[in-house]
């Protein structure tokens, strides 16, 4: 029966969005913003995980300095909105759930007028639609790729390659090239996270350097890789003069407490109260180990090299690999879990990315 009501109330929303569009001048389509065009201000809609707003926020910094912009906007969730909270030069707009909030959010967008909205989203989103629609923007862009909803701008975008390349391509559609080079790349952090990281690491006798952070949590039960996996791993980066540091989840505070325990020497981290105190935390250490990739892609944006456990199906291959970081993929051969990947083929990818990047 959910099912059922949920069909028909995204029918319904592509009935109305339909119906919106007719009100707005679509006249004027194209691959690309014309050239001369002059842009103030752009919408990014980036309402998604919070992997992706980490991948997004250096070319947010890159397009307001490309174009000169007065000012840049942001549609992004609840969740992954703590990416940009204290970024400079962006007006934020969160697409909550609540629908009070969501019109107050469409209402907000209406009035930041934008000259230009891009969904970052790479598929068909309903909602960002709205959003595009509601800001009564003269351009709307999307990607050419499986696009059904009215946007009067799509892009080609390569996708045989990683997802930051189809990003680049998508918003050089605004009228100008998006070069990936010398991006800045790290999430800013206050004096607060910083702090709640220098008293953590003056508390303790290894340097970030010495410390391989190993992060135990996933979005679900088909990446969890077992707990006497992850015993044998710290003991193997003990014996390699590396000190593991357990990151989990709360709700896997007491594994990795258990962890911790069996593998004598290992650090267990302190509850990190947002993601923001999570990258205080992880900036200079010596690697990652993880199963989940949102970890993945806030290590690599701080240029700390990753082993990242995959499932073969899973979507971020391989476009989603971390970018521009020394980095190992294991992927299970399995589609179910991550059984089939070895401690020992991970310890292996460690000794790699050890002899690579820290030269022992």
């Amino acid at each position: 029966m959910r099912g059922l009501l949920k069909r028909i109330e995204v029918g319904g929303r592509r009935l109305l969005y339909r119906s919106l569009d007719r009100a707005v001048n679509s006249a004027e389509t194209g691959v690309s913003v014309p050239e001369g065009e002059r842009l103030d201000r752009v919408l990014l809609m980036r309402q998604d995980r919070i992997g992706d707003m980490v991948m997004t926020l250096p070319l947010i910094r890159k397009l307001r300095e490309v174009h000169g912009l007065r000012s840049i906007g942001v549609v992004a969730s609840e969740p992954n909105s703590i990416v940009l909270k204290h970024e400079e030069g962006v007006d934020l707009f969160v697409s909550g759930k609540a629908p009070a909030d969501f019109v107050s959010s469409l209402i907000r967008v209406r009035e930041y007028a934008p000259d230009a909205v891009v969904d970052m989203h790479m598929h068909d989103s309903t909602t960002s639609l709205v959003y595009a629609l509601a800001s009564g923007a003269r351009w709307r862009l999307h990607v050419d790729r499986h696009n059904r909803l009215p946007f009067n701008i799509r892009v080609t975008a390569p996708f045989d390659g990683h997802i930051m390349d189809a990003f680049s391509a998508l918003l050089s559609g605004l009228g100008r090239e998006l070069p990936l080079e010398r991006l800045d790349r790290e999430v800013r952090n206050s004096r607060e996270e910083e702090e709640f990281a220098r008293r953590f690491w003056e508390a303790s006798d290894p340097s970030p350097g010495d410390c391989a952070v190993v992060n135990i949590s996933a979005g679900g039960p088909d990446r969890d890789w077992g707990t006497d996996r992850y015993v044998s791993v710290c003991r193997d980066l003990l014996a390699m003069g590396l000190v593991p540091l357990l990151l989990s989840s709360p709700s896997d505070r007491r594994k990795a407490e258990g962890i911790g325990i069996r593998a004598v020497g290992a650090l267990v981290s302190p509850p990190t109260p947002t993601i923001l105190h999570l990258a205080a935390l992880l900036r200079g250490t010596a690697l990652l180990i993880s199963p989940d990739t949102s970890v993945v892609h806030l290590a690599a944006s701080m240029g700390v090299p990753v082993v990242g456990m995959y499932l073969p199906r899973d979507p971020s291959l391989p476009e989603w690999y971390p970018w521009k970081v020394p980095c190992r993929v294991i992927t299970s051969e399995s589609a179910e879990d991550l059984g089939s990947i070895h401690a020992d083929g991970v310890v292996s990818a460690v000794r790699e990315l050890v002899a690579l990047s820290l030269g022992r």
